[in-house]
Protein backbone atom coordinates (compact mmCIF):
# COMPACT_ATOMS: atom_id res chain seq x y z
CA UNK A 1 0.00 0.00 0.00
CA UNK A 2 2.46 2.69 1.34
CA UNK A 3 1.81 6.19 1.43
CA UNK A 4 -1.81 6.97 1.55
CA UNK A 5 -2.82 9.30 -1.74
CA UNK A 6 -4.76 11.58 1.06
CA UNK A 7 -1.56 12.50 3.08
CA UNK A 8 0.36 12.68 -0.07
CA UNK A 9 -1.79 15.48 -1.36
CA UNK A 10 -2.22 16.96 2.49
CA UNK A 11 1.51 17.31 3.02
CA UNK A 12 3.01 17.97 -0.60
CA UNK A 13 -0.02 19.80 -2.72
CA UNK A 14 -2.07 21.82 -0.24
CA UNK A 15 0.56 24.00 0.96
CA UNK A 16 1.11 25.27 -1.78
CA UNK A 17 -2.15 25.00 -3.45
CA UNK A 18 -2.63 28.80 -3.32
CA UNK A 19 0.06 29.55 -6.04
CA UNK A 20 -0.94 26.45 -8.47
CA UNK A 21 -1.32 27.71 -11.68
CA UNK A 22 -4.05 26.56 -15.12
CA UNK A 23 -2.05 23.79 -15.87
CA UNK A 24 -1.98 22.26 -12.06
CA UNK A 25 -5.05 22.61 -11.78
CA UNK A 26 -6.39 20.97 -14.82
CA UNK A 27 -4.46 18.04 -14.54
CA UNK A 28 -0.35 18.86 -13.32
CA UNK A 29 -1.88 17.32 -9.58
CA UNK A 30 -3.65 14.71 -11.09
CA UNK A 31 -1.01 13.25 -13.16
CA UNK A 32 1.84 14.06 -10.79
CA UNK A 33 0.48 12.10 -7.33
CA UNK A 34 1.27 8.56 -8.22
CA UNK A 35 4.78 9.29 -9.31
CA UNK A 36 5.13 11.01 -6.45
CA UNK A 37 3.70 8.16 -4.80
CA UNK A 38 5.83 6.05 -6.33
CA UNK A 39 9.29 8.46 -5.18
CA UNK A 40 8.12 8.63 -1.63
CA UNK A 41 7.76 4.26 -1.16
CA UNK A 42 10.93 3.80 -3.03
CA UNK A 43 13.24 6.22 -0.98
CA UNK A 44 13.92 7.88 -4.29
CA UNK A 45 15.40 11.70 -4.24
CA UNK A 46 13.82 14.04 -5.65
CA UNK A 47 16.74 15.24 -7.63
CA UNK A 48 15.75 12.06 -9.87
CA UNK A 49 13.15 13.96 -11.00
CA UNK A 50 14.80 16.65 -11.72
CA UNK A 51 17.25 15.51 -14.02
CA UNK A 52 14.25 13.53 -15.68
CA UNK A 53 12.84 16.69 -16.47
CA UNK A 54 15.90 17.77 -18.88
CA UNK A 55 16.26 14.21 -19.87
CA UNK A 56 12.87 13.95 -20.70
CA UNK A 57 12.00 17.47 -22.34
CA UNK A 58 15.10 17.30 -24.58
CA UNK A 59 14.44 13.47 -25.40
CA UNK A 60 11.03 14.99 -26.28
CA UNK A 61 11.76 17.84 -28.50
CA UNK A 62 14.38 15.79 -30.58
CA UNK A 63 11.59 13.16 -31.30
CA UNK A 64 9.59 16.28 -33.24
CA UNK A 65 11.98 15.39 -35.83
CA UNK A 66 11.08 11.69 -36.59
CA UNK A 67 7.40 10.97 -38.07
CA UNK A 68 4.19 11.03 -36.90
CA UNK A 69 4.12 8.19 -34.68
CA UNK A 70 7.63 9.47 -33.22
CA UNK A 71 6.19 13.27 -32.60
CA UNK A 72 3.66 11.59 -30.42
CA UNK A 73 5.86 10.02 -28.42
CA UNK A 74 7.93 13.15 -28.16
CA UNK A 75 4.65 15.37 -26.91
CA UNK A 76 3.92 12.33 -24.15
CA UNK A 77 7.64 12.63 -23.33
CA UNK A 78 7.09 16.63 -22.86
CA UNK A 79 3.83 15.96 -20.75
CA UNK A 80 5.83 14.17 -18.70
CA UNK A 81 8.51 16.40 -18.31
CA UNK A 82 6.39 18.86 -17.07
CA UNK A 83 4.52 16.35 -14.55
CA UNK A 84 8.04 15.43 -13.31
CA UNK A 85 8.47 19.77 -12.70
CA UNK A 86 5.29 18.86 -10.13
CA UNK A 87 6.70 15.62 -8.77
CA UNK A 88 10.48 17.06 -7.91
CA UNK A 89 8.43 19.96 -5.60
CA UNK A 90 6.22 17.86 -3.98
CA UNK A 91 8.99 14.76 -3.19
CA UNK A 92 11.16 17.64 -1.71
CA UNK A 93 8.37 19.01 0.57
CA UNK A 94 7.37 15.15 1.95
CA UNK A 95 11.07 14.79 2.68
CA UNK A 96 11.29 18.30 4.03
CA UNK A 97 14.15 18.76 1.74
CA UNK A 98 15.04 22.67 0.48
CA UNK A 99 17.80 22.78 -1.47
CA UNK A 100 18.85 26.28 -3.53
CA UNK A 101 21.25 24.67 -5.79
CA UNK A 102 18.30 21.71 -7.32
CA UNK A 103 16.11 25.18 -7.54
CA UNK A 104 18.80 26.72 -9.50
CA UNK A 105 18.77 23.57 -11.33
CA UNK A 106 15.41 23.46 -12.15
CA UNK A 107 15.25 27.23 -13.34
CA UNK A 108 17.90 26.61 -16.07
CA UNK A 109 16.29 23.48 -16.88
CA UNK A 110 13.64 25.01 -17.90
CA UNK A 111 15.34 28.29 -19.91
CA UNK A 112 16.75 24.94 -21.95
CA UNK A 113 13.63 22.88 -22.65
CA UNK A 114 10.87 25.28 -22.94
CA UNK A 115 12.76 27.28 -26.21
CA UNK A 116 13.76 24.03 -27.48
CA UNK A 117 10.08 22.40 -27.83
CA UNK A 118 9.45 25.81 -30.08
CA UNK A 119 12.84 25.42 -32.95
CA UNK A 120 12.43 21.54 -32.64
CA UNK A 121 8.77 22.26 -33.74
CA UNK A 122 9.60 24.64 -36.42
CA UNK A 123 12.40 23.12 -37.70
CA UNK A 124 10.81 19.55 -38.30
CA UNK A 125 7.64 21.12 -39.65
CA UNK A 126 9.59 23.34 -41.85
CA UNK A 127 11.29 19.76 -43.16
CA UNK A 128 8.47 18.31 -43.69
CA UNK A 129 6.11 20.99 -45.18
CA UNK A 130 8.69 23.53 -46.56
CA UNK A 131 7.22 26.24 -44.69
CA UNK A 132 9.84 28.83 -43.35
CA UNK A 133 6.93 30.72 -41.88
CA UNK A 134 6.94 27.55 -39.22
CA UNK A 135 10.62 28.66 -38.51
CA UNK A 136 9.74 32.15 -38.11
CA UNK A 137 6.87 31.05 -35.64
CA UNK A 138 9.26 28.59 -33.79
CA UNK A 139 11.67 31.39 -33.19
CA UNK A 140 8.95 34.01 -32.32
CA UNK A 141 7.19 31.67 -29.15
CA UNK A 142 10.93 30.47 -28.21
CA UNK A 143 12.10 34.50 -27.93
CA UNK A 144 8.98 35.49 -25.95
CA UNK A 145 8.84 32.57 -23.83
CA UNK A 146 12.57 33.49 -22.74
CA UNK A 147 11.84 36.78 -22.13
CA UNK A 148 8.86 36.45 -20.60
CA UNK A 149 10.46 34.56 -17.76
CA UNK A 150 13.34 36.90 -17.83
CA UNK A 151 11.04 40.11 -17.63
CA UNK A 152 9.48 38.51 -14.63
CA UNK A 153 12.90 37.76 -13.06
CA UNK A 154 14.17 41.40 -13.30
CA UNK A 155 12.92 42.79 -10.06
CA UNK A 156 14.92 39.76 -8.01
CA UNK A 157 17.75 40.12 -9.80
CA UNK A 158 18.31 43.73 -9.55
CA UNK A 159 17.17 42.88 -5.94
CA UNK A 160 20.04 40.82 -5.09
CA UNK A 161 22.39 42.38 -7.29
CA UNK A 162 21.84 46.14 -6.06
CA UNK A 163 20.67 45.92 -2.55
CA UNK A 164 21.52 42.50 -0.87
CA UNK A 165 25.39 42.73 -2.28
CA UNK A 166 25.72 46.20 -1.39
CA UNK A 167 27.81 47.27 -3.99
CA UNK A 168 29.02 50.75 -3.99
CA UNK A 169 26.84 51.56 -6.34
CA UNK A 170 24.32 49.87 -4.54
CA UNK A 171 24.44 51.73 -1.28
CA UNK A 172 22.23 54.86 -2.50
CA UNK A 173 19.31 53.12 -3.68
CA UNK A 174 19.43 51.01 -0.93
CA UNK A 175 18.66 53.38 1.52
CA UNK A 176 16.17 54.99 -0.74
CA UNK A 177 14.03 52.27 -1.73
CA UNK A 178 14.18 51.11 2.12
CA UNK A 179 12.52 54.51 3.49
CA UNK A 180 9.92 54.18 0.33
CA UNK A 181 9.63 50.87 1.28
CA UNK A 182 8.73 51.46 5.09
CA UNK A 183 6.39 54.37 4.69
CA UNK A 184 5.02 53.05 1.54
CA UNK A 185 4.29 49.54 3.15
CA UNK A 186 2.50 51.45 6.22
CA UNK A 187 0.52 53.58 4.16
CA UNK A 188 -1.66 50.43 2.23
CA UNK A 189 -1.40 48.03 5.41
CA UNK A 190 -3.76 50.53 6.82
CA UNK A 191 -5.84 50.95 3.64
CA UNK A 192 -5.75 47.47 3.82
CA UNK A 193 -7.03 47.49 7.38
CA UNK A 194 -9.84 50.04 6.91
CA UNK A 195 -11.40 47.55 3.79
CA UNK A 196 -14.69 47.04 4.76
CA UNK A 197 -15.22 43.02 5.90
CA UNK A 198 -16.03 40.91 2.69
CA UNK A 199 -14.08 43.48 0.42
CA UNK A 200 -10.93 41.43 0.62
CA UNK A 201 -9.73 40.69 -3.17
CA UNK A 202 -9.60 37.06 -3.70
CA UNK A 203 -5.63 36.15 -4.96
CA UNK A 204 -5.74 32.81 -5.86
CA UNK A 205 -6.11 31.45 -9.20
CA UNK A 206 -8.98 29.16 -9.89
CA UNK A 207 -10.37 28.24 -12.97
CA UNK A 208 -13.40 30.28 -13.97
CA UNK A 209 -15.25 31.55 -16.97
CA UNK A 210 -13.24 34.80 -17.22
CA UNK A 211 -10.73 36.49 -18.97
CA UNK A 212 -7.95 35.27 -16.99
CA UNK A 213 -8.75 31.88 -16.81
CA UNK A 214 -9.32 32.09 -20.90
CA UNK A 215 -5.79 33.98 -21.36
CA UNK A 216 -4.16 31.37 -19.27
CA UNK A 217 -5.31 28.21 -20.98
CA UNK A 218 -4.32 30.24 -24.21
CA UNK A 219 -0.68 31.08 -22.98
CA UNK A 220 0.16 28.36 -20.54
CA UNK A 221 3.71 26.47 -21.98
CA UNK A 222 2.19 23.21 -19.97
CA UNK A 223 -0.97 23.35 -20.87
CA UNK A 224 0.61 23.87 -24.72
CA UNK A 225 2.55 20.77 -24.36
CA UNK A 226 -1.07 19.07 -23.82
CA UNK A 227 -2.38 20.45 -26.96
CA UNK A 228 1.13 19.88 -28.65
CA UNK A 229 -0.17 15.99 -27.76
CA UNK A 230 -3.45 15.72 -28.68
CA UNK A 231 -1.99 17.60 -32.18
CA UNK A 232 0.40 14.74 -32.52
CA UNK A 233 -1.72 12.51 -31.92
CA UNK A 234 -4.73 13.84 -34.56
CA UNK A 235 -2.07 14.31 -37.19
CA UNK A 236 -1.52 9.87 -37.03
CA UNK A 237 -5.50 10.36 -38.33
CA UNK A 238 -5.72 13.33 -40.23
CA UNK A 239 -3.72 14.37 -43.29
CA UNK A 240 -1.68 17.66 -44.26
CA UNK A 241 -4.62 20.32 -45.79
CA UNK A 242 -4.50 23.64 -47.43
CA UNK A 243 -4.07 26.71 -44.96
CA UNK A 244 -4.34 30.02 -45.34
CA UNK A 245 -1.87 30.10 -49.43
CA UNK A 246 0.96 28.68 -46.72
CA UNK A 247 0.21 25.36 -48.76
CA UNK A 248 0.18 21.97 -46.66
CA UNK A 249 0.05 22.30 -43.55
CA UNK A 250 -0.34 20.06 -39.97
CA UNK A 251 -2.50 20.49 -36.82
CA UNK A 252 1.07 20.74 -34.98
CA UNK A 253 2.14 23.46 -37.55
CA UNK A 254 -1.12 25.23 -36.39
CA UNK A 255 0.05 24.52 -33.14
CA UNK A 256 2.80 26.46 -33.55
CA UNK A 257 1.42 29.25 -35.37
CA UNK A 258 -0.80 29.66 -33.18
CA UNK A 259 1.91 30.46 -29.94
CA UNK A 260 4.39 32.07 -32.62
CA UNK A 261 1.78 34.77 -32.84
CA UNK A 262 0.00 34.63 -29.52
CA UNK A 263 3.47 34.46 -27.22
CA UNK A 264 4.45 37.45 -28.36
CA UNK A 265 1.88 39.52 -27.97
CA UNK A 266 0.89 38.29 -24.20
CA UNK A 267 4.94 39.72 -23.63
CA UNK A 268 4.20 42.92 -24.74
CA UNK A 269 0.74 43.28 -23.28
CA UNK A 270 2.66 42.24 -20.03
CA UNK A 271 4.90 44.66 -20.60
CA UNK A 272 2.93 47.30 -21.18
CA UNK A 273 0.62 46.64 -18.20
CA UNK A 274 3.66 46.39 -16.15
CA UNK A 275 5.32 50.08 -17.09
CA UNK A 276 1.83 51.20 -16.92
CA UNK A 277 1.11 50.09 -13.32
CA UNK A 278 4.50 51.01 -11.92
CA UNK A 279 5.00 47.11 -11.15
CA UNK A 280 8.24 46.85 -10.91
CA UNK A 281 8.51 49.53 -8.31
CA UNK A 282 6.01 47.81 -6.57
CA UNK A 283 7.53 44.30 -6.44
CA UNK A 284 11.08 45.89 -5.63
CA UNK A 285 9.44 48.25 -2.49
CA UNK A 286 7.82 44.81 -1.24
CA UNK A 287 11.49 43.05 -1.51
CA UNK A 288 13.28 45.43 0.43
CA UNK A 289 10.21 46.08 3.28
CA UNK A 290 10.42 41.91 3.54
CA UNK A 291 14.54 41.93 3.97
CA UNK A 292 14.82 45.38 5.83
CA UNK A 293 16.97 43.92 9.43
CA UNK A 294 17.01 40.64 8.56
CA UNK A 295 20.53 39.15 8.35
CA UNK A 296 22.03 35.31 8.99
CA UNK A 297 23.23 35.26 12.53
CA UNK A 298 26.49 33.92 13.47
CA UNK A 299 27.38 30.22 14.36
CA UNK A 300 24.47 28.68 11.82
CA UNK A 301 21.51 29.72 14.54
CA UNK A 302 19.22 30.61 11.72
CA UNK A 303 18.05 34.42 10.47
CA UNK A 304 17.46 36.91 12.80
CA UNK A 305 16.36 40.33 12.89
CA UNK A 306 19.58 42.95 12.77
CA UNK A 307 17.88 45.88 14.84
CA UNK A 308 16.16 45.74 18.11
CA UNK A 309 13.57 49.18 16.37
CA UNK A 310 10.21 47.75 14.74
CA UNK A 311 12.02 48.12 11.15
CA UNK A 312 11.44 44.27 10.80
CA UNK A 313 7.97 44.80 10.96
CA UNK A 314 8.00 46.13 7.62
CA UNK A 315 8.09 42.40 6.24
CA UNK A 316 4.77 42.27 7.61
CA UNK A 317 3.44 45.98 6.88
CA UNK A 318 4.13 44.30 3.07
CA UNK A 319 2.40 41.64 3.35
CA UNK A 320 -0.54 43.79 4.10
CA UNK A 321 0.03 46.11 1.87
CA UNK A 322 -0.48 43.04 -0.60
CA UNK A 323 -4.07 42.93 -0.19
CA UNK A 324 -4.65 46.49 -0.76
CA UNK A 325 -3.70 45.96 -3.84
CA UNK A 326 -6.34 47.03 -6.90
CA UNK A 327 -8.28 44.55 -8.36
CA UNK A 328 -7.00 45.08 -11.63
CA UNK A 329 -3.31 45.11 -10.56
CA UNK A 330 -4.24 41.99 -8.81
CA UNK A 331 -5.87 40.45 -12.04
CA UNK A 332 -2.59 40.99 -13.74
CA UNK A 333 -0.89 38.90 -10.83
CA UNK A 334 -3.78 35.97 -11.04
CA UNK A 335 -3.16 35.91 -14.81
CA UNK A 336 0.59 35.93 -14.66
CA UNK A 337 0.44 33.06 -11.56
CA UNK A 338 -1.48 31.17 -14.08
CA UNK A 339 -0.17 31.38 -17.15
CA UNK A 340 3.51 30.96 -16.00
CA UNK A 341 4.96 28.17 -14.03
CA UNK A 342 7.92 29.89 -12.40
CA UNK A 343 10.22 27.56 -10.47
CA UNK A 344 10.96 28.53 -6.89
CA UNK A 345 14.80 29.68 -6.94
CA UNK A 346 14.59 26.99 -3.53
CA UNK A 347 13.30 23.83 -4.10
CA UNK A 348 10.91 22.77 -0.88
Amino acid sequence: MGTSFAELRRVCQLPVAAGNDVAGLLFGDRASLPITKLFVDLGLSPSIATVGMLVTGLLGSACMFGGPPIAVIGAALLVLYYVLDCVDGEVARWRQIEHARWGYYEYVFHFIVKPTVFLSVGFAAWRDLGHMTLVVAGVAAAVATLWLKLFFAVPSLVFVGAVLKRSGSGDRPYRDYVEAAVEQARREAEAARARPAGKEVDEVFRLRFDLVTIRALGTNFDVGLLWLLLASAADLFVEPFQFMGLGHMTLRGMWLLYYGVVLPIDFFDYVQTYVRQGRFDRTMVQLIARAHGFCVAPGGAGPRTAHAEPQPDAAARAEDASAASEPAVRDEDRARRAASDEPPLSRS
